[in-house]
C-alpha cells in the first residue's frame, strides 16, 4: 500500500461566496455584537433587533438582507467557536 504525500501544496482556494463585503465587516460586527450576543440566553426578538439596528447605524450601506446575514454569521461564530472568536 502505497501512502500519498502528505506535505503536497494544496490548490489555492476559490472564493464562493458573491458578496465579499460580509466577510471584510465579520470582525468589526463581532467585536460590536459579542457583548450583545455572547451569551447564549440573550438570543432573543429584542436582543436580535438591537444588534441589527446597531449594524445599520454602524454600516448604512449595507441592505437589511445583508444585516441580516451578518447578524446570523456573528450569532453562529459565538455558538460554535471556542471563545467565540
Amino acid at each position: 500500500m502505497q501512502l500519498h504525500n502528505q506535505t503536497a501544496a494544496k490548490p489555492p482556494r476559490t472564493e464562493r461566496r458573491r458578496n465579499t463585503t460580509l466577510r471584510e465587516h465579520f470582525d468589526t460586527a463581532q467585536a460590536l455584537l459579542k457583548p450583545l450576543l455572547g451569551n447564549p440566553e440573550s438570543h432573543n426578538g429584542a436582543a436580535f433587533y438591537r444588534a441589527m439596528t446597531q449594524l445599520q447605524a454602524t454600516f448604512p450601506d449595507m441592505s437589511g438582507n445583508e444585516i441580516e446575514a451578518l447578524v446570523a454569521a456573528v450569532v453562529r461564530g459565538v455558538q460554535t467557536r471556542p471563545g467565540g472568536r
